[in-house]
């Protein structure tokens, strides 16, 4: 099996001149992008710092304005002296990007920062009115509806705002002269558009100089390069599991087939999007045949004396032709066709392990074929039972003779009789379910003559197919990460292809839908569980209940049990 890595580089890059220097950026303080005539703001020309003294210059609208120093103070605003677009740069350096500083004649504005907003950032709006005046009853709007309302209180604050929250927002503010003569209500709008930070992201398949890599796969998503510089963490999920947690490596390499999904969140945790599902296939291949399956017809792992059977050896579709090569107990045997006809089985010859691969490649894993000599066998697959399956027994009998009154058993308790059907089915069984079954018939000849009952049995061992959950915290190299959780089970390995859905609870309260993700980021103190499912909703676990406890520290957000 070919290996191709793929090894994904982050490079942080800095604008320079071609004589070296560092572009700066404008900033201001405080941080508005529009203010009221007569406002005071600070413009700074922000460059990383060096032991080198500089000398600075500023322009607005493109022309040269007095001040050489870092930090730029207009005291009491003009509209026609001061708005425009700034500009700033060090002696024999790059010129800064404009930003506009809005100067408006109002009572009241609604004032924003003056960069783009992108989703996850924290956003604060204020209803700001002129000098000189007292203002009551400060409302804000979205979308013409009303958000929030406050005798005191000019602001408004998102602390992680979401793409969706873009729209036209409004304030409105009852003004009066501080002699408390009779107001006028005054409003001003703005549209708040919030920018992706980064696409949605999709998993691709990698290739090298000689077609499709064989294991590895990206996480691949695009950056707004106006935040190139954000840290982004990607985790990767097979059939709903985490098989690769969060670091900053966006690349793969896929061990097992399975629906793949891959996760991509900012350092912060504000930020999450998960990608599509794909399936990926993968093929044991040596010398480049793929490795087969032996499989029943009818799906029957015991059969009696004299009973046909069809072998097939199962192998992925392909355009090339194949020869075939078949084995009883370790021993080449007659056929070299994908199908493997037993007319007539005999309990010597045909009783044992079976094999097949096709020429010049791997070879299955043995399936075993119980040939019986008996009047009545309890028919079951051949392959493991797990919780969920559905399951079908046969009360079986011998050629020639003709059966009545076919009862079955559990744990010697009768489940089912009937005259006629044979058969005993559970559309999904419960690892309760386990036990000894067994059935009965009463068997006479085709001349009806005096017939006897015979039976069989069979232990039935229903397999775990995952594990219970537990929610368990997530930790980084750092220590204990301050948000995150994950609802934490174990598929069993036959199974891995199984898809799981995972959903989350607080306080009995559905905080987190069925969803392919193990994992949650915690907001809010309580008692919570997790709920892990099959994507048919067949087997259904949910996790003991435990407490968690958020607080902030040094302003940082923490989490513990």
């Amino acid at each position: 099996m070919s290996v191709f890595l793929a090894v994904a580089f982050l490079s942080l890059h800095v604008a320079k001149t071609g004589g070296g220097a560092i572009k700066p950026v404008v900033t201001f303080t405080p941080n508005w992008g529009n203010i009221l005539l007569y406002d005071d703001v600070t413009l700074t020309c922000d460059v990383p710092s060096t032991e080198e003294p500089r000398t600075y210059r500023w322009y607005r609208d493109n022309q040269p304005i007095p001040g050489d120093q870092q930090s730029l103070h207009i005291i009491g605003s003009s509209v026609i002296r001061d708005r425009g677009d700034y500009q700033c740069q060090t002696i024999g350096g790059d010129i800064s990007d404009p930003v506009f500083l809005n100067v408006t004649i109002n009572y009241v504005i609604l004032q924003r920062p003056p960069s783009a907003i992108y989703e996850g950032d924290p956003l604060t709006l204020r209803c700001h009115h002129a000098k000189d005046f007292n203002a009551i009853n400060t409302k804000f709007y979205k979308d013409d509806q009303e958000i929030k309302s406050s005798e005191s209180d000019s602001t408004f604050h998102i602390p992680n705002i979401r793409r969706s929250q873009s729209g036209l927002y409004k304030c409105t503010k009852q003004i009066q002269r501080y002699d408390r003569s009779e107001g006028q209500t005054h409003s001003d709008v703005s549209f708040i558009s919030v920018k992706e930070l980064f696409s949605p992201p999709k998993i691709i398949i990698l290739y090298n100089k000689s077609g499709r890599d064989s294991t590895a796969v990206r996480c691949d998503t695009k950056l707004d390069p106006l935040r190139g510089g954000t840290e982004l963490h990607f985790a990767f999920y097979r059939d709903g599991r985490t098989v690769r947690e969060f670091g900053i490596s966006n690349t793969y390499r896929v061990e097992d087939s399975g629906n793949y999904t891959c996760e991509v969140r900012t350092a912060s945790d504000i930020v999450r999007k998960m990608s599509d599902e794909i399936y990926i296939q993968i093929t044991q291949i040596h010398g480049g045949a793929i490795k087969p399956v032996v499989t029943f017809t009818p799906n029957w792992g015991n059969i009696l004396y004299d009973d046909d059977v069809t072998l097939t050896c199962d192998v992925p579709s392909t355009e090339e032709p194949r020869t075939y090569q078949w084995y009883r107990d370790k021993r080449p045997i007659s056929g070299d066709h994908q199908s493997l006809h037993i007319i007539g089985s005999s309990v010597i010859r045909d009783r044992g392990d079976y094999q097949c691969q096709t020429i010049g490649g791997d070879i299955s894993d043995p399936v075993f074929l119980n040939v019986i000599y008996d009047y009545v066998i309890l028919q079951r697959p051949p392959s493991a039972i797990y919780e969920g399956d559905p399951l079908t027994l046969r009360c079986h009998h011998v050629k020639g003779y003709n059966s009545i009154n076919t009862t079955f058993y559990k744990d010697d308790q009768e489940i089912k009789s009937s005259e006629s059907d044979s058969t005993f089915h559970i559309p999904n069984i419960r690892r309760s379910q386990s036990g000894l079954y067994k059935c009965t018939k009463r068997i006479q000849r085709y001349d009806h003559s005096e017939g006897q009952t015979h039976s069989d049995v069979s232990f039935i061992s229903v397999k775990e197919l995952f594990s219970p959950p537990k929610i368990i915290i997530l930790y980084n190299k750092s220590g204990r990460d301050s948000t995150t959780v994950r609802c934490d089970t174990k598929l069993d390995p036959l199974r891995g292809g199984t898809k799981l859905h995972f959903a989350f609870y607080r306080d009995g309260w559905n905080v987190r839908e069925f969803g392919i993700s193990d994992t949650y980021r915690v907001e809010d103190s309580g008692n919570y569980t997790c709920e892990v499912r099959t994507a048919s909703d067949i087997v259904r676990k949910m996790s003991d209940e435990i407490y968690i406890q958020i607080t902030q520290i040094h302003g940082e957000i923490w989490i513990s049990l």
